[in-house]
């Protein structure tokens, strides 16, 4: 008995299984433990067979009734359940088959190419059909047709370049297969998506007027693309390209390809006419014509930001500081001969007893006179003024003092008097 026939009661009508789980869910949800239950999604453990093979036929059952999300349930239960069963390994297989059904193309790309790196010897991993289904999985995930949308040229095509790579990777391993031609169908057809979007590409630069930016499109779509279908087209586009830039013989031998190549195509015809007016205006071909300087301009340095903390917001920068005013260069002082005290002048006619230079605004106590001179109203040498006394050599005077500093020995001086500074 099947685990099918099992689950629906042991009556061999599978119309049965379906009523009986949903009312095991309904008790499940309706016991008072249905809120731990639920924190993982559905609780099938009710569901659950006891063996792999039952647990996987159920899971193929789910599978081929269209139902996604328990075919995923079972096939996970299988793979984490019985992890060193066969069945693990077709139930990983399923998982990614089921993803692909269900539309959610990026986790099948990934599942299939998963599976192709962890089961070398599966058959259908030797066949090449697990890769072509990771190829196809990208394809199917890149922008699709739909009425309300922009075409699909107009969009992204980073899927379709993902594909281009996984079908690179088919034919590096898998070439001569059972699934090749289904391979190389599948390559021709993203190679032609994605000829439509350089075209595309292309003409929006050219209704620009910025032939420069689509020169390289068309020149790296006919080097890249070739043999689609679409030759006609590119190498048309490439001669008017090179016509707009200037780049006569490189027109000239453009449009001679195109009228070679495909002489019944319209652009074939059209050809033509772009020869004989190349012909008519600069004349014959001429290997040695000057070319134009197609340099590509040096960007300029972009200017600092003003707020280097978060360039995104120059509006948050703080205020720039005044700038200071330029230095004044003053020039140096003149330096003269340097300058003397005052008083360093003798004064007119003025000496100091030993012949020195009285200061400024000195002057000679008054009754004072060099030495051997008597002031007028003095005795003769040898005599005495009265309440005077003439002091002896070495001598002290009456009162007993000294002799000042600034008279000589023998020189009388008046009461009062001050001896001359030196």
């Amino acid at each position: 008995m099947s685990a099918r026939s099992h689950l629906a009661g042991r009556s061999g009508d599978p119309r049965f299984g379906r009523p009986l789980r949903l009312a095991l869910w309904c008790a499940v949800l309706s016991s008072p433990f249905a809120v731990a239950g639920c924190k993982s999604g559905p609780d099938l453990s009710a569901d659950y067979a006891q063996t792999a093979v039952e647990n996987y036929d159920l899971a193929v059952g789910e599978f081929q009734d269209r139902d996604w999300d328990e075919a995923i349930q079972y096939a996970d239960f299988v793979r984490i359940r019985f992890p060193f069963s066969r069945y693990a390994v077709e139930a990983e297989l399923l998982i990614a088959r089921a993803e692909f059904e269900q539309g959610n193309y990026a986790t099948a790309q990934d599942a299939f190419k998963q599976f192709a790196k962890l089961h070398p010897t599966h058959k259908h991993v030797r066949n090449g059909w697990a890769s072509f289904m990771a190829a196809a999985s990208a394809f199917m995930n890149a922008p699709q047709k739909f009425f309300l949308l922009p075409p699909d040229k107009m969009r992204d095509q980073s899927p379709l370049r993902d594909a281009l790579d996984e079908l690179d990777a088919y034919f590096d391993h898998y070439s001569g297969t059972v699934t090749e031609r289904y391979a190389v169908k599948l390559r021709d057809e993203v190679r032609r998506r994605l000829l439509e979007h350089e075209l595309y590409v292309a003409d929006f630069y050219l209704d620009r007027d910025k032939p420069e930016a689509a020169i390289g499109r068309l020149e790296s779509a006919h080097a890249t693309y070739p043999g689609i279908g679409l030759d006609a087209e590119v190498l048309f586009l490439l001669g008017i390209t090179y016509l707009r830039m200037d780049e006569i013989e490189l027109a000239r031998s453009t449009f001679a390809e195109l009228q070679a190549q495909h002489p019944k195509h319209h652009h074939g015809k059209q050809a033509r006419v772009y020869l004989a007016y190349i012909r008519k205006t600069y004349g014959p071909a001429d290997p040695s014509r000057k070319r134009p300087d197609r340099t590509p301009p040096r960007p300029k340095t972009p200017p600092l930001p003003k707020n280097p903390e978060r360039p995104g917001r120059p509006d948050l920068a703080p205020p720039a500081a005044p700038e200071p005013p330029p230095a004044v260069r003053r020039p140096p002082p003149r330096r003269g001969p340097p300058q003397r005290p005052e008083g360093t002048t003798p004064p007119e006619g003025g000496t100091t007893p030993e012949g020195g230079t009285t200061p400024e605004g000195a002057t000679t106590p008054e009754g004072t006179t060099p030495e051997g001179t008597t002031p007028e109203g003095t005795t003769p040498e040898g005599g005495t003024t009265p309440g005077t006394t003439t002091a002896p050599e070495g001598g002290t005077t009456p009162e007993g003092g000294t002799p000042k500093a600034g008279t000589s020995s023998g020189t009388t001086q008046p009461p009062g008097s001050r001896p001359a500074p030196r």
